[in-house]
């Protein structure tokens, strides 16, 4: 409750710059402070400097509306950094003049105004500043019946000393910590986006590799069968063989190039959630079907346990892609006649799907990486390509829609990959 009224003083840090922030706190504290200096002014009998402090009072009220509500923060700074001046000079003739405690107050405006104003006015508040100082001194010096009015025993000198001093440090420690709270935090932001540049350099160097090396191959392939068709006369048998390589070599290159375009358009538009509810298996009925198929092909035995009223909430194009980059990783390393389990159940207010196979499993080298865009290009049983990219994009996506997504693996024994999905209770 407290740190809402206080947004609502000296404005939001998402919507207020630092200066205007600092110009608002120091006119929440100088307000009040200025009134209670009115009334401690009245006190020790000194009447003169309680006028000025009261005139100082109603015009920093009116230059905090200014800035506050009106938002003209540059105007505002502008005529405080004269009227701070003109009512420490007034207050320096009625408060015992060099004697008394205007000089720390012209010292701290001077390094607060410089601290919320633009360079370009630096110079100028500051020979402003010095320029008032100088000639305050220097007429009390050739004058001193200038000073009006003198503490009238040692007592009051002392205590408004202190008092003032006491006003200067509280000031100085406020604006200081927010202007270093200010830089600590752009200062974790810089590191913090640097830290992601580099991250994204790496993957960017990475793909760049892909595209190089996994997209090439394909293309130089069906260039070598083209200028083989041209020079040799196959037989019927050679012919279907190497259009049968070219196909799958192709199928590869097709798969990569979908989930590089997924993958670049989740980098570059961030790839916005749209959490609906879905019935799992009709989400994901026109995948299966289509790696069934490719599962009668290379002789693999499927399983699948899907509940038919499992709700869960999610993207749908997110979840199909990442279920079409288990099950073809499943079967890209799933020798023939090998098994691939794939079911879902409740676990709680949770949808936990897996996908697990018979396949080669992966290396205690790679489980360390296998989300990341820094493993090494793979093969399966029939040479297929992997990349890794896919599995990069898989927790991507699952993350996005706050689920989760691990595995488990035995090299030589299988892989199973899980995700969790909240349920749409």
């Amino acid at each position: 409750m407290l740190k809402k009224y206080w947004f609502w003083l000296v404005g939001d840090p998402m919507s207020i710059t630092l200066e205007g922030r600092i110009f608002h706190t120091i006119s929440v504290i100088a307000i009040p402070t200025v009134c209670i200096q009115v009334i401690f002014n009245l006190f020790i009998h000194l009447y003169q400097a309680a006028v000025v402090a009261a005139a100082v009072a109603v015009i920093q009220l009116f230059l905090y509306y200014l800035s506050r509500f009106k938002n003209k923060l540059n105007l505002a700074i502008i005529l405080s950094a004269i009227e701070i001046n003109i009512s420490n000079s007034f207050a320096y003739i009625y408060n015992s003049g060099i004697e008394g405690s205007i000089l720390l107050l012209f010292a701290v405006s001077l390094f607060l105004t410089i601290l919320i104003s633009a360079r370009r006015q630096w110079l100028f508040l500051f020979i402003f500043n010095a320029a008032t100082v100088l000639s305050l001194l220097y007429v009390e010096f050739i004058r001193p019946g200038m000073v009006l009015q003198h503490y009238s025993n040692r007592q009051e000198m002392f205590i408004d000393i202190g008092v003032t001093y006491f006003i200067v440090i509280c000031l100085l420690y406020i604006c200081t910590t927010l202007v270093r709270k200010s830089y600590d935090r752009q200062k974790n932001e810089a590191i913090e986006k640097a830290h992601k540049l580099e991250l994204i350099n790496i993957e960017k160097d990475k793909l760049f590799s892909l595209i190089s090396h996994d997209l090439t191959t394909p293309l130089a392939s069906v260039k070598q069968y083209m200028q083989l068709l041209t020079a040799v006369e196959l037989d019927i048998q050679d012919r279907s063989a190497m259009e049968q390589k070219l196909i799958s070599s192709v199928d590869d290159a097709q798969y990569l190039l979908n989930n590089l375009l997924l993958w670049a358009r989740n980098q570059l538009q961030n790839n916005e959630v749209q959490l609906e509810q879905l019935n799992f298996k009709d989400t994901l009925n026109h995948t299966l079907q289509m790696f069934l198929q490719m599962a009668k092909n290379k002789n693999i035995r499927v399983l699948v346990n899907l509940p038919d009223h499992l709700m869960v909430m999610g993207d749908k194009l997110m979840i199909q892609s990442v279920a079409r980059n288990l099950l073809n990783n499943a079967f890209k390393f799933t020798p023939a006649n090998g098994d691939i389990e794939v079911k879902a159940r409740q676990d709680g207010n949770r949808c936990v799907f897996s996908v697990k196979d018979s396949g080669v499993g992966i290396s205690e080298e790679k489980q360390r990486q296998i989300f990341t865009l820094r493993i090494a290009s793979s093969y399966g049983t029939e040479n297929e390509k992997g990349t890794g990219l896919g599995l990069s994009l898989c927790k991507d996506f699952i993350e996005k829609q706050g689920g989760k997504i691990w595995f488990e693996s035995v090299p030589k024994v299988g892989t199973t990959f899980y995700i969790a999905l909240r349920t749409a209770n």
